[in-house]
């Protein structure tokens, strides 16, 4: 019993003089992980993180600025430090009373101590005894210093046209009518996540969408394919890592897909062009889509911030479902107001060939995206910061025009009789519209298909901002300032050039051999469609709360975002909205069109040809007015945007002797164009949210919101709850 017992004793102490470094060696560890740990951590003295950001920058995918992250992280390892405190002084320093037995002296072996051999699993323990618990790890331990930020929404869609908008005529190939109905059946599923690790962080946001119609059924096959019948697609508006003081204090850099969004007007930024627009959805204009790139910003003082951004790869614009009609029509040539009678003589000659029963139709349209290459790579520059509490920054940005321009059409005729559902009987040829008689029913005997081609423009465009409030003290004391901003985007396109093209034709009996059109101008130049003349947008706003329930809004907006080149107040360049040929007997407009071919001149097209005009970059004003009721449960809000630059109507004047235009104002039967927006929605409280309204889009089928491409006006219902 003796020598067991001594045999044992001699164990422990083996044991002990075993375990003794060890141990000592996993403290220090564990001090020298608990050290770097909390010496990286933003809310230390040496935090440079809780520097503030300028405002102004909307960095929309996240949903939060910088400056609110680094806030986050700062909050949060102050908790992370906070408890590790507490723990500390709860369990007492090594070798302290609180924190456990004194070390033991040499002979004092009948003193209490803890037995080596009870760590050893299953010695000494009886069967079904509980397992002590595990002990906390390394990788547990800075699990602690981790922030993570969860959010989402689910939200439906409903929305119903409530007017029809077509554009062409029966022989117009594709997408030319848009029916009264269901327009869009759509349900989201956001999920947001934040995840924070002392000086990094990585945010996924990311929508996964359900379009609620079926999509193009032309076999029974695919009936059974899920993304036909029930189709959906992923919408990333941002998924990158970004890193804070890398190796210089206050140099940061985020990679991934992202939204750069500079711009400090409100919906209308014309110096937003980094990420490409998302006109997807009407409801949101304004909004953009991110793409793959590198953000570096270096931030010297609190007041100052210096960024760059390269983005490898273009991205266009990302057009509405409704945007094919914008298309269908042949009528809108895109010639320069300095090729004014060239767009005249197009005009007499298409509708020479639709009398002769061959109308021009749009067949296809290829757009054709920048190579992806070094050279081809967009980048900008921007200079911020902040002065007396008003935010001002200046940038430049070198790239490509998010919506294309055409360069190159090419016409071939099809001979392909078909019959005019609502054409009348006939005999001949000059007792149809059209002068094709079918079988005894009125028709065309075929189409002039016209294949375009469109690239996307390079462009330069140097970008002011600035933003602030204007006290309003010196009136009343308690008077709330009013918030101004101005964003200025001074735009360098490119030069575009069309070339004209076809194959053999044969036009009223007249044979026109293959090959490149004709088009008169001196030197044998090209049409031009996009100047190279400078051109800028602008937006300027003005907001003000009259309390905590009423809001005013109100904006001069100069070039929406499809409007492009120069032409507006400050220069002179049309866009065409409406053309063709006046009404004319058919033998005289032919017989002018072939003395201009024998003799070379240009009559025909200035005196049998029309057009609506408007310039190029138009002037809107939006007011936009807000009503919270219900302890602010409830909002009403009415947005209004009027089209201020009205349109010319542009005809040849026998009185005259010349063309003259005729201007119709903004507020008249035929220049009239805008759109009111009412939506009203309610928060129930606990994320959940009901909202309804209806977009109003008023004007003539040439006006800007009368156009068959905006899609019509639409009524609309959602409900959201968000976590």
């Amino acid at each position: 019993m003796k020598a067991a017992r001594t045999l044992r004793l001699h164990l422990v102490v083996a044991l002990l003089l075993l375990a003794g470094p060890a141990a000592a060696q996993d403290e220090e560890d564990k001090d020298m992980v608990e050290g770097s740990g909390s010496s990286v951590q933003p809310g230390s003295e040496d935090d440079s993180d809780s520097r503030a950001k300028p405002s102004g920058e909307q960095e929309g995918a996240a949903g939060e600025s910088d400056a609110e992250r680094r806030a986050a992280v700062e909050s949060a390892a102050e908790e992370s430090a906070a408890g590790e405190v507490a723990e500390g002084e709860a369990g007492g320093a090594p070798g302290s009373a609180a924190g456990g037995s004194a070390p033991a002296k040499a002979g004092d072996l009948d003193e209490p101590f803890e037995d080596p051999l009870a760590k050893i699993k299953g010695l000494g323990e009886p069967e079904g005894a509980a397992e002590p618990e595990a002990e906390v790890s390394p990788f547990d331990f800075e699990l602690k210093h981790l922030v993570l930020k969860w959010s989402g929404k689910i939200e439906t869609n409903a929305r119903f046209r409530v007017e029809e908008k077509s554009v062409g005529d029966y022989y117009t190939p594709g997408t030319h009518e848009l029916p009264v109905g269901v327009d869009r059946n759509e349900n989201i599923f956001k999920l947001k996540l934040d995840a924070i690790y002392g000086r990094f962080a990585g945010i996924a946001d990311i929508d996964f969408v359900w379009l609620g119609f079926p999509g193009e059924i032309e076999s029974i096959g695919e009936l059974s394919m899920r993304n036909r019948v029930d189709p959906f697609y992923l919408e990333p508006h941002g998924l990158y890592l970004e890193g804070c003081d890398l190796g210089l204090e206050g140099l940061d850099l985020r990679v991934g897909y992202q939204k750069v969004l500079w711009g400090a007007g409100d919906q209308f930024n014309p110096t937003n062009n980094l990420n490409a627009d998302d006109v997807e959805d009407v409801l949101l204009f304004g909004e953009q889509m991110a793409n793959l790139m590198a953000k570096l910003d270096y931030n010297p003082w609190r007041s100052l911030t210096l960024s760059g951004v390269l983005v490898p790869v273009f991205k266009p614009a990302l057009l509405p479902r409704s945007a094919p009609l914008g298309l269908a029509g042949t009528d809108r040539m895109p010639m320069i107001e300095q090729q004014a009678w060239l767009r005249h003589k197009l005009h007499v000659e298409n509708g020479l060939s639709g009398l002769a029963g061959y109308p021009t139709v749009v067949g296809s349209v290829h757009p054709e995206l920048p190579e992806t290459s070094l050279e081809n790579m967009q980048y900008a520059f921007r200079l911020a910061g902040s002065i007396a509490g008003h935010d001002l920054s200046v940038s430049y940005y070198r790239g490509f025009s998010d919506l294309p321009q055409p360069t190159r059409n090419h016409t071939q005729q099809v001979d392909q009789p078909l019959l005019d559902p609502a054409g009348g009987a006939c005999e001949a040829d000059a007792d149809c519209p059209l002068g094709a008689c079918i079988d005894g029913q009125c028709g065309i005997a075929g189409v002039l298909s016209t294949d375009v081609t469109l690239i996307f423009p390079k462009m330069h465009v140097l970008g002011f901002n600035a933003a602030g409030e204007i006290p309003l003290t010196w009136i009343h004391p308690r008077a709330n300032g009013i918030g101004y901003r101005f964003e200025l985007g001074v735009y360098f396109p490119e030069r575009v050039e069309l070339t004209m093209d076809q194959g053999d034709l044969v036009l009223a009996g007249v044979p026109v051999p293959a090959g490149e059109y004709d088009y008169g101008l001196r030197g044998g130049a090209r049409p031009t469609v996009l100047d190279d003349e400078p051109f800028a947008k602008w937006v300027l706003g003005l907001d003000y709360s009259f309390n905590e329930y009423v809001y005013l809004n109100i904006m001069w907006v100069h070039g929406l975002v499809d409007e492009f080149g120069a032409g507006d107040i400050l220069s002179e360049g049309y866009s065409v909205r409406k053309g063709g040929v006046v009404d004319a007997d058919r033998a005289e407009l032919m017989n002018a069109v072939i003395m201009d071919f024998l003799l070379g001149t240009k009559e025909a097209g200035p005196r049998y040809s029309y057009e609506i005009l408007r310039p190029r970059l138009a002037d809107y004003a939006v007011v936009i007015t807000d009503f919270k009721f219900d302890d602010q449960r409830g909002l009403l809000r009415l947005f209004f945007m009027l089209d201020m630059s009205g349109y010319f109507e542009d005809r040849w004047d026998e009185a005259q002797g010349r063309r003259v235009r005729k201007w119709m104002g903004p507020l008249t039967d035929g220049g009239f164009s805008a759109i009111i927006y009412p939506e009203l929605n309610y928060n129930f409280g606990g994320g959940f949210e009901l909202g309804a309204g209806g977009l109003i889009q008023l004007g003539k089928s040439y006006t800007k919101f009368g156009d068959a491409a905006n899609g019509g006006s639409l009524v609309w219902t959602r409900a959201r709850y968000s976590f």
